[in-house]
């Protein structure tokens, strides 16, 4: 101002314009790019670098609660979801940033100030992003590390509610923020797995050894099973369930093989069997040829206290069975079967039960040839021996005549002699047993010429026509029977007769009308 002057415009003239506000761009402004690049780690820290403590506040806010949500809700199941809701807040919480920060540069410059260009928030920005990546990093790692420690659990067989269980579950509901759905696969598949293990020691534990048995087995499939039999215990299963199944097919047994009793008694026998080759080295295949011996005998104890049906129908349950483990049942087998059915056959005569005793005899003589061959051949007599006497039962069972007879003269033999003419139209049958079971059933043909007597023949003049039949006896005493092919014509003639050495008999056999 001039010496005596006065300021310029206070008199004289207007007062000069007002500056015109300064305008920025959004990434020419210092403070937008750096508030910005603070806002994009989530926190708001842009927002603190301005010092505009209200957005700051509801920046925490919502960061703080959308990863509460993410990990009640579960981020690491739903990534692209969460990610994308992470990623938008980001950008959303940059881009205001952007204009937050330019307009407190607009306001420094309109005070004729400069901006702050210092490096500081480009470095705290990148430190809040390594810390932001570490913080999830280390949520992921302390999931891995849940996990091991479950894992580890798990393998040693200790998946209860507060073992390995809980860890598996504790991985689930507190790492969702690790963002990783494979931990949580793996954790969900342990449990899975745990489970599976939990109910297989339940079974064994209630002794349940045949259902245990098949939940090891789905255990084991399970691609998350950790747990490894080491020293042998689902061998000792299997030890354990064909042991009880040998027990419960004993108590049951009522003195009858059933069909229960022998599907018991062989799968106990594939259950043993099995054990030396799946589980080779454990305990229990060392107790196998033990346990075999004892299954086949007390699956024939029947054939030790010599109830020979009952004990020949035992060892039929084992006797095409593989005896590689107790080469010595083998053994006994082929000692035993052979023995059991002849002494079977002949319970089978003494009781009258013909047919299963003439089973006895094709097996033999098929099978076993050269077992007892004499006493099966005395057998097959006394088959046929008891069919005929069984026959004579049945054709006297609605009455009978006597059968007597007185000799005749000699048979110029050592032997007895009895002729019987059949003088009746009808075919003539004559069956007898005597010493040592010999038996024969003779017919002889009915004579043509011949009627039925209204009143008995007179002299010799029966023995005139028909057939004479002529039989040989060893001396003894027999039981005979002679009758027709035509039972409407009286009762069979039936009794015992002694047929002395050298007698000779005659009979004249005829029929009397009713």
């Amino acid at each position: 101002m001039p010496p005596g002057g006065m300021p310029p415009g206070q008199f004289g003239g207007p007062p000069p314009p007002p500056p015109k506000p300064r305008r920025l761009g959004l990434f020419s402004s210092p403070s937008a790019v750096r508030t910005s690049l603070l806002n994009a780690s989530g926190m708001g820290a842009g927002y603190f670098y301005l010092r505009q403590w209200p957005f700051f506040a509801a920046a925490l806010i919502i960061t703080v609660g959308l990863l509460v949500t993410a990990a009640v809700i579960g981020a690491a199941d739903n990534v692209l979801l969460w990610a994308s809701i992470f990623a938008a807040w980001f950008v959303a919480a940059a881009v205001h940033g952007l204009f937050a920060g330019r307009s407190r540069d607009e306001r420094v410059l309109n005070r004729g100030e400069q901006p702050s260009k210092g490096t500081a928030p480009f470095l705290v920005a990148a430190g809040l992003v390594v810390a932001l990546t570490a913080s999830l990093t280390g949520v992921w790692q302390a999931g891995e590390w849940r996990l091991r420690v479950a894992d580890t659990a798990h393998a040693r067989g200790e998946c209860g509610a507060n073992e390995a269980v809980a860890a598996y579950g504790s991985v689930e509901n507190l790492f969702q923020l690790s963002f990783s759905p494979s931990l949580m696969e793996r954790a969900r598949a342990g449990a899975e797995a745990c489970a599976l293990l939990e109910r297989a020691q339940a079974d064994v534990s209630a002794e349940e050894y045949e259902q245990a048995l098949e939940s090891y087995g789905t255990y084991f499939a399970h691609p998350a099973s950790r747990w490894e039999d080491t020293d042998g215990e689902v061998a000792d299963i299997h030890l354990s369930y064909a042991a009880n199944l040998v027990s419960t097919a004993e108590e049951d047994f009522s003195g009858e093989v059933t069909e229960d009793y022998r599907e018991s008694m062989r799968k106990a026998h594939e259950v043993y069997s099995v054990i030396p080759v799946d589980y080779e080295g454990t305990e229990a295949a060392g107790n196998v040829p033990t346990a075999l011996t004892e299954l086949y005998e007390t699956g024939t104890s029947q054939y030790a206290a010599e109830n020979w049906c009952a004990g020949f129908d035992q060892i039929e349950v084992f006797s095409d069975l593989a005896w590689d483990g107790a080469p010595e049942v083998a053994e006994r087998i082929v000692a035993e079967r052979p023995d059991a059915a002849l002494n079977c056959g002949w319970e089978h005569v003494d009781e009258g039960r013909f047919a299963p005793a003439e089973e006895i005899v094709d097996l033999l003589e098929e099978e076993y040839p050269d077992h007892e061959a004499k006493d099966v051949d005395k057998m097959v007599v006394h088959i046929g021996a008891g069919r005929i006497e069984s026959e004579m039962d049945t054709l006297t069972v609605l009455g009978e005549s006597d059968f007597n007879s007185t000799p005749t003269s000699s048979s110029g033999s050592g032997k007895a002699v009895l002729e019987v003419t059949n003088n009746a139209p009808f075919e003539m049958r004559f069956l007898y047993v005597g010493p040592d079971k010999v038996h024969d059933e003779i017919l002889t043909p009915a004579c043509e010429e011949c009627e039925v007597y209204t009143s008995p023949p007179t002299g010799n003049s029966c023995f005139d026509d028909g057939d004479v039949m002529r039989v040989e006896f060893d001396p003894g005493k027999y039981r005979v029977l002679l009758t027709s092919s035509d039972s409407l014509f009286g009762q069979p003639l039936h009794g015992n007769i002694t047929f002395n050495a050298g007698d000779k008999h005659q009979i004249c056999y005829y029929k009397m009308e009713q």
